[in-house]
């Protein structure tokens, strides 16, 4: 548009957002004059991007599975990668069939539950984070999307004060190391929650008490599902070893053939 200074994705994004309009729209009035206030937010929000803030809370949205999700400060981004763990659960609660339990471990902005009660519908879903914060934006989520009377939410420590049983447990907790596997952006580390990002001094502690709330519990998931970071997989088997050694499990990579993803399936008891 006239007067606008020359533009990437993230720009035309910004810019679609200031103007209201989708970015269909934008290309179609591409040499339509735009206003001085709006050229004047979308200069200030670029700014803002050009400092590292991420585009997606800069507009409050987020696109995931094909559904835009609102998010702001309070909660993680989701990332794409994630879409892949959302595919493995839908697979096994397809087969479950009516009625399948799932619970959704550090919910965050509510994007797997959401997305899960959305696309299987006759599925129970129990969303569960530590953060009230972010369980006020995972009901926004619910209510956005039409789901809000098939989740339940939960404030609690990944399991504790939740009750069972379920079918399919659902994971992607924070699992950046402090120290080591400390793969995170710049922008990411100064933008988004610390309690969303970081899993300890290696990334994986949460997951250890995950793992050990699951051992010592009375009852068995018939599938636990989690997300794991880069060059983590050998500490994962390790730990899938010495938690469910009876237990068949595997690691999976994601499109991207990086390894991001296991899978535990329980005997039936």
């Amino acid at each position: 548009m006239k007067g606008l200074p020359d533009s990437g994705l993230a720009s035309e994004v910004l810019l679609a957002h200031c103007l209201g309009i989708g970015r269909e729209k934008l290309f179609r009035d591409i040499d339509s004059p735009a206003e001085d206030a709006f050229i004047a937010r979308f200069l200030e929000l670029a700014d803002r991007h050009a400092g590292g803030e991420p585009v997606a809370y800069l507009t409050g949205l987020k696109e995931f599975y094909g559904m835009e999700f609102f998010v702001d400060h309070r909660v993680l981004i989701p990332r794409p990668e994630t879409e892949h763990l959302i595919d493995e659960v839908l697979i096994k609660a397809a087969q479950i069939g009516e009625g399948c339990r799932i619970l959704d471990v550090g919910t965050g902005s509510g994007c797997i539950a959401v997305t899960v009660a959305k696309k299987c519908m006759g599925s129970r879903v129990t969303a569960g984070d530590i953060s009230e914060d972010a369980l006020e934006v995972a009901r926004l989520n619910a209510v956005r999307h039409g789901v809000q009377d098939r989740i339940e939410f939960v404030r609690s420590d990944l399991m504790d004060g939740i009750d069972g049983p379920f079918d399919i447990i659902a994971a992607n907790l924070p699992y950046i190391g402090k120290e080591k596997y400390n793969f995170i952006s710049r922008e990411a580390a100064e933008f988004e929650p610390d309690v969303a990002l970081f899993g300890g001094s290696d990334g994986l502690e949460l997951y250890r008490r995950l793992f050990a709330q699951i051992r010592d519990s009375s009852w068995k998931p018939r599938y636990l599902f989690g997300e794991f970071g880069f060059l983590q997989g050998d500490e994962l088997r390790a730990l899938l070893t010495i938690y469910f050694g009876g237990a068949k499990w595997e690691i999976k990579s994601d499109y991207a053939s990086i390894e991001r993803l296991f899978m535990v399936e329980f005997p039936p008891i």
